[in-house]
This record gives C-alpha cells, sequence and structure tokens, in this order.
C-alpha cells in the first residue's frame, strides 16, 4: 500500500492526545480516546493486507505474524528491559516482583488481562504501573492472531463479498456487546478484546468500503471527522463509561479521516505530523514510563520536561531501532533473556535483595500471596446468598465491605456458638455508606469523591443497598455488625445509615467494628523500617491511618462518642485497642508473617490474631464458643 500522509497525521493527532492526558489530564479530558484511534488505523491497515492477500490468493499468515511480530517487538523489548533494570536500583521488593510479572504480560501480549485482574485504567494506583500502556498492544496484537485466521476459515465458506457483509454485522454486534459491558462490567469492558474488536472492524470497513471523493468533499469530510476526534478530547473525560457508546465518536472521526483519504491536508501531511506521526509508536512506548517515573518522585512540573524526554526518547527509538529493521531470528534470543529475567524476578525476588527471610516475609506479602484477596471474600460472599432460616438460634447478620469480610472470617477463626446462624449483606467500600432511603442515596451520591457522577457505580450502590433488606434479615437480627472501610467524606451518612439501621431493629445489640488501616502497606512499612533499622511494630503505630481518607483517632472518636446516644444504641469495637498497645502495633508474627496483606485486609495470620483478641478480650461472648471448649 502507498505511504498515507493522512494515516501518519492521523496517528500523530492520536499520540499526541495520549501524552497529554497522561501527563495533565486536566489539559485534554478525554485523550485516552486516542487510542481508540489507534486501533481504527490498526484495523483498516491489518485489514487491507490480509484482504488483498485473500483476494490475490498469495495471504500467508505466518508472514503476516512475521512482519507484525518485526515491527513491533524490538522496540517493546527496548523498552521493558530498560524499565526492568531502572527500576531494580529503587524499588522495593514487592513492586519490582509486580514490574517483573507486568514485562512477562506486556512482551507475551497478556498484559491488558494482567491489568484488567489488577485494577482500572483510572485507577490511582495505575500510575505507579510502569508498563499499564501495553496493554493496547497486547489487544492489538491478539486482534492479529485471531482475525486473518478468522478470514481465512470463512474465506472456505463464503466468498468475498458475503465476508464484507458478515464483517458490518460483527462490527454491529462488538458495539453491542461493548456498551452492554461498559455498563456492567468497566473494567473488562476497557481491556478485553471482545470490547474493543469492534474499533478495529470499524477501521477495516473502512477499506473494504471505499468512496471515490473530489478533492473539495475529501478535505470537508476530513474536516467533519477531525472534528469528531478532538471533540471527544475535549467533552469526554475518565468518569464516562468507557469503550460504550461514547466510542462512537472517535472511532467514527477516526473512520472519516481515513475514508477521506485527503493526501494533502495542511492539518495531516505537515512536517511536524509526519515526523510525529512516525516517532508516534516509539513516544507512545516510551512516553508512560516518564509519566510514572514524575508520579514515583513526585516531581513538580514534570510535564514540562517529560513530554519532550518522551519525544525524544521516541525520536531516538524510532531511528535506532525501528528503521533498522531486524530478522526475526534477531529479536528470539533477546526476548527468551528478557522473559527468563522478568520470570525470574518475579517468582524468586529474594535474589535481588540481601534481606534475611524473616524480614522479606512481610515485605513480600501481598494480595496473591497464599490468596489473600481471594480469602478475605470467602466467607461473607457465601453468605450474602443466604436468609435467616433456624428458628432456634441466633441470628447475626454482617453489613459491610471487605472489612467486613475479615472481620467475618476472626469471628469464624475465633470459634461460632453452634447455636449461631450468621448471614451477611455485602456493601462495596465505594459506595461509602450501607443502608440510606433513595432519596439521602441521592444526595449522598451527589457528595460522594469516590462516585458523584458515576452512574453506573450509583446503580451498583443502589442494588447493594437493596439487597440489605432482602429477606427481612435487618429485622430478624438478634446481633448486627457493621465493618466497613470508613472514610472521613462519609461520615455523616455512615452514622444516618447506623440511625436508619437501629431504627428498623429496636432489638437487636448492634456492634460498629472501627478501623484497622494504616498511611501505607504493611510490606512498605516493614521494608522502611528494615532499611532505617527501626523496630517494624513501633514503626507501625506510628503509622496508623491519618491521611486524606480517613483518620483512624478522629473516627474512633466520632464512633465512641455517639454509640450511646438512643438514636445510635451501638457498642464500638475499637480495633486500634485490638491490634496496637502502648507504643506498638502488632502486624507481624514470630515468624514474620504478615497480619496485612495491604495497608487494611488482613492475611490468614491476621485474622487468627484479632480471634485470639476477641477471647483474650471477652468480646462477642454471646456468638463465640468459649475458647477452650
Amino acid at each position: 500500500m502507498k505511504f498515507r500522509e493522512d494515516i501518519n497525521g492521523l496517528r500523530a493527532i492520536a499520540v499526541i492526545a495520549v501524552v497529554l492526558f497522561h501527563f495533565n489530564s486536566s489539559l485534554i479530558p478525554g485523550g485516552f480516546a486516542g487510542v481508540d484511534v489507534f486501533f481504527v488505523i490498526s484495523g483498516f491497515l491489518m485489514t487491507s493486507i490480509i484482504f488483498r492477500g485473500l483476494e490475490n490468493n498469495n495471504f500467508s499468515v505466518l508472514s503476516f505474524y512475521k512482519a507484525r511480530a518485526v515491527r513491533i517487538i524490538p522496540a517493546l523489548l527496548a523498552v521493558c528491559i530498560t524499565v526492568l533494570i531502572f527500576c531494580w536500583f529503587f524499588l522495593m521488593p514487592l513492586k519490582l516482583e509486580a514490574l517483573g510479572r507486568h514485562v512477562i504480560g506486556s512482551i507475551s501480549f497478556l498484559s491488558n488481562i494482567f491489568y484488567w485482574k489488577e485494577s482500572g485504567y483510572f485507577d490511582t494506583s495505575s500510575q505507579t504501573k510502569w508498563l499499564l500502556h501495553t496493554w493496547s498492544l497486547s489487544v492489538e496484537w491478539q486482534f492479529y492472531i485471531l482475525y486473518p485466521i478468522a478470514l481465512i476459515i470463512l474465506k472456505k465458506i463464503f466468498s468475498l463479498n458475503s465476508i464484507k457483509k458478515i464483517l458490518i454485522l460483527t462490527t454491529v454486534i462488538g458495539l453491542s456487546i461493548s456498551i452492554y459491558a461498559s455498563y456492567y462490567w468497566p473494567s473488562p469492558a476497557y481491556f478485553l478484546l471482545p470490547t474493543r474488536a469492534w474499533e478495529m472492524l470499524a477501521g477495516g470497513l473502512v477499506f473494504l468500503y471505499p468512496i471515490e471523493l473530489s478533492q473539495p468533499r475529501k478535505k470537508h469530510l476530513e474536516w467533519i471527522g477531525l472534528l469528531l476526534v478532538l471533540l471527544s478530547y475535549v467533552f469526554i473525560s475518565k468518569s464516562d463509561m468507557w469503550p460504550g457508546y461514547l466510542a462512537l465518536i472517535p472511532v467514527v472521526g477516526a473512520a472519516l479521516v481515513i475514508l477521506a483519504n485527503n493526501s494533502n491536508s495542511p492539518i495531516t501531511s505537515n512536517k511536524i505530523m509526519k515526523n510525529i506521526g512516525l516517532w508516534s509508536y516509539s513516544i507512545y512506548l516510551w512516553h508512560w514510563p516518564v509519566v510514572v517515573i514524575g508520579h514515583y518522585f513526585n516531581i513538580k512540573y514534570w510535564a514540562v520536561i517529560g513530554i519532550p524526554l518522551s519525544v525524544l526518547l521516541g525520536f531516538i527509538s524510532y531511528t535506532v531501532i525501528e528503521k533498522n529493521k531486524v530478522s526475526l531470528k534477531a529479536i528470539i534470543l533477546p526476548f527468551i533473556l528478557i522473559l527468563g529475567l522478568a520470570y525470574t524476578v518475579s517468582s524468586n525476588i529474594g535474589l535481588f535483595y540481601n534481606i534475611p527471610t524473616i524480614n522479606l516475609k512481610a515485605i513480600t506479602t501481598n494480595t496473591k500471596t497464599d490468596h489473600n484477596s481471594a480469602y478475605t471474600w470467602a466467607h461473607i460472599r457465601t453468605l450474602d446468598k443466604k436468609d435467616f432460616v433456624e428458628q432456634n438460634k441466633e441470628k447475626v447478620l454482617v453489613i459491610g465491605d471487605s472489612q467486613a469480610g475479615d472481620f467475618t472470617n476472626s469471628l469464624y477463626d475465633a470459634d461460632l456458638n453452634k447455636n449461631i446462624e450468621i448471614v451477611s449483606r455485602i456493601v462495596e467500600a465505594d459506595c461509602g455508606f450501607f443502608y440510606l432511603p433513595p432519596a439521602e442515596q441521592n444526595i449522598a451520591f451527589s457528595q460522594s469523591p469516590t462516585i458523584k457522577g458515576n452512574q453506573m457505580w450509583q446503580n451498583k450502590c443502589r442494588t447493594f443497598i437493596k439487597n440489605v433488606d432482602k429477606g427481612d434479615v435487618v429485622e430478624q437480627a438478634n446481633v448486627i455488625i457493621l465493618a466497613m472501610y470508613w472514610r472521613d467524606v462519609n461520615m455523616n451518612w455512615i452514622f444516618k445509615s447506623i440511625q436508619n439501621i437501629r431504627a428498623k431493629n429496636q432489638h437487636a445489640k448492634i456492634y460498629v467494628i472501627g478501623g484497622k488501616s494504616f498511611n501505607a502497606q504493611i510490606s512498605t512499612l516493614a521494608y522502611e523500617a528494615y532499611n532505617k533499622k527501626l523496630d517494624l511494630s513501633r514503626y507501625a503505630k506510628a503509622n496508623i491511618a491519618s491521611n486524606v481518607r480517613e483518620n483512624r483517632a478522629v473516627q474512633n472518636e466520632q464512633f465512641e462518642a455517639k454509640a450511646k446516644l438512643p438514636e445510635y444504641n451501638y457498642n464500638f469495637i475499637n480495633m486500634t485497642t485490638i491490634m496496637c498497645h502502648s507504643d506498638r502495633c502488632d502486624v507481624v508474627d514470630k515468624e514474620g508473617n504478615s497480619f496485612y496483606f495491604d495497608s487494611r485486609h488482613t492475611t490468614r495470620a491476621g485474622t487468627k490474631y484479632i480471634a485470639e483478641q476477641l477471647h483474650k478480650q471477652q468480646l462477642f461472648n454471646e456468638i463465640l464458643a468459649p475458647e477452650n471448649q
């Protein structure tokens, strides 16, 4: 295919948007839609290569894969190994271990799946994931693998004209799936191929259904397309469901620009756009690690340095790596070596740090250690599906999020009395409260920093709260336990929720479980304490949560002050007095096993420790079996 100046310029417009968004999202709130523009371009180019080969009966899948590998992998390997070596000098073990996994995901083109399972693209923690941006390369590569095979199979059954019509239908179906999934499953919808493939297929349709236009009409069509792309950059933001129906704006816009095929455009064909377009892949690869450096070291005005640095690194990468075409054989050995190094980092992190094993245990404990995250939810999710059915048993209702999951595990470890029936109702932490009527919910949502303006999450929270009343469990309960990640900003609505629970059930004994979090993950505190030669338990005591989200001391005072008021009438369990003592907080056992796998969720060792403390402090005697029964 003849080099398309307009497509190259469109690449430049896409990468500029992405880079500006990542360095400062307020400059261009919808800049992430540049990735959608890239998908359209990729779909157009891949469809042109494959269909020309199918029409001439000379298409080779292996040659197609080889060409893609030689084009994409060398620069990607350079970024991965550079980041891995660079970060080795200052990342704490757990972060370097995660980076090793991320390198594996990036060069195996599975990183979109890795990041989907870890968190959302717009989460704060995403700004410390050095290779997060490679998720889009993984989506494209997965498309490259499946698309030609699907077309070859279809060609054995249908004519090329019929295949074109099938692709129209597939694009429409893909868009429908994307809209639905974005609403109900936003994180997988963002990262996974099934909800992104329609964007690449849309680009393919532009190749399959070209139109002949006069020069003036080409110009007008291009302007309309560019306007749509730019509108998406300006008026869409990360609070919108993505990629849902709004993704049509940049996708249709990019498709119109390609369809216009205006090779004489002053916008896409000028020298600046030509160069940025040529360097766009390398700029995209290098810019995100540069962004993370600014966040990691908290460098002020980093965009002023970071943006030019990203362009410079992109230029060097394009000149040194991309322009110098290599054979597939030349990249096999570097690929294997980097993959092997990344695997070693992710599976044997102790080899890279001279830290005693007893200290390393706590330093490297995370959500994946012993399936900690799954353990948190194991009991409470099962109990969430139940109602009270036993007539002659003490009825215990647990309401809350993962903190309720932690506490439920501790109750089980403490050995529940045989005459206890326990059920739960889950309300996730982002909701901020657990029991408000609809009118109050709307007011609370409008004030919530976590879900304000997020219709999808508001709908989820309404469902959670509605589920609390399912089976009349609130009225039937003899004991009600309330445990959530209490955020300072939500405290008024939390107390209103407690008041509502009390109004619904006047006879139940209500327990409110205080927060047990720290300012940083215990693994981080353990690493810092080891490096500073400090006692970890005392260092943890100095780092009890007192941040912008949660001031534990203030919350404890509020909970204790209102506990005995008649409209609340609850018992407050101060987790600080359970986990901490005068000058220390117990966060590891004698063997170095951590009680926490992050800053506020307990491991198996942690829940067992709390269970021991419940017995020692003679709490919940009405529902726990005697310790030496």
